[in-house]
């Protein structure tokens, strides 16, 4: 997503006349050895004995994984003139002497979905550092949590990803959100009626929906079959689409591993949770701007 939003401020640049730099996405396992020496010696040859800038996202993917810490030393006794700008959840791993600030406002979700983000282990166990105070008013609480069960009558399967009823269940509340539904509004008067920021969204496309789960291994489960059947493109992602979800480029509804998606943001967010998934909180819940929906076996 970075990436692409410094390609559109190269187009507009380049379009009015200047000549700015190109950026380049390279992507690295960073827990990995062999690639934090390929991404030093690739980065300080591109230096040349100049300046370097790097943004490092979501740098320390695991928190007890400190190799981050070998790739900044490493790069910083080969590039003197470095700027690195890095994001973790995890606190508490930068080098020895490196400045650090905590961005810990909640400006993406609405109340009603931090609260449910800070119940996540991982933030009252000390590992992620609580929410303070938004600094600014919200007007309303947001759209109720939507909770769906995996149990009783006409439910089957293990898992909700295999249930039919629990597919079912999901597209209706979806349908019921009149995603992907265009009006045609005749303007009959002057009275004009603002929609708070945290009210259920108006107008979604199906763009604006993101179906989590724990694996990406979910093409022939039941839940996205039923989605389909009632009408809703439905697509699951793959390697080859990074860029298109990033981009939001297709008008689809996207069934992703969580792990592929941190950082992005949707306006109505379901997460399939079979209970099993580590920091379902922190990590699936978080990506939810407005309207969150949880399908689950229990409480």
């Amino acid at each position: 997503m970075l990436y692409h939003l410094l390609l559109q401020t190269v187009k507009t640049q380049q379009s009015a006349g200047v000549s700015p730099g190109q950026p380049h996405l390279l992507l690295y396992h960073l827990d990995v050895s062999k690639d934090v020496e390929k991404a030093v010696n690739d980065l300080s040859q591109e230096a040349r004995g100049g300046s370097l800038y790097v943004i490092a996202d979501e740098a320390v993917l695991e928190y007890k994984e400190q190799k981050f810490q070998t790739f900044c030393k490493k790069l910083l006794a080969r590039v003197p003139r470095l700027h690195l700008w890095a994001a973790s959840y995890f606190h508490g791993y930068a080098p020895d002497g490196w400045q650090v600030e905590y961005l810990t406002r909640p400006l993406r979700s609405p109340p009603v979905v931090v609260r449910e983000v800070e119940k996540d282990a991982r933030i009252t166990k000390g590992d992620v550092k609580p929410y303070r105070e938004r600094g600014v008013s919200d007007h309303t609480d947001g759209p109720p949590v939507t909770r769906l069960y995996h149990r009783g009558q006409g439910h089957s399967g293990v898992w909700p990803v295999d249930c039919i009823t629990c597919g079912r269940e999901v597209a209706s509340f979806l349908h019921s959100l009149r995603v992907g539904v265009t009006e045609n509004i005749t303007a009959t008067s002057t009275t004009v009626t603002f929609t708070s920021r945290y009210t259920t969204p108006t107008c979604l496309q199906w763009r604006d929906v993101l179906v989590l789960y724990w694996r990406d291994d979910c093409d022939n489960t039941d839940m996205v079959t039923v989605l389909q059947e009632a009408g809703i493109p439905v697509r699951v992602m793959t390697d080859d689409d990074i860029e298109d979800v990033a981009t939001a480029r297709s008008d689809v509804v996207w069934v992703a591993d969580e792990r592929r998606v941190r950082g992005l943001e949707r306006k109505v967010v379901v997460c399939v949770n079979d209970n099993v998934a580590l920091s379902f909180r922190l990590h699936w819940i978080s990506r939810c701007t407005s309207q969150l929906v949880i399908v689950s076996l229990d409480d």
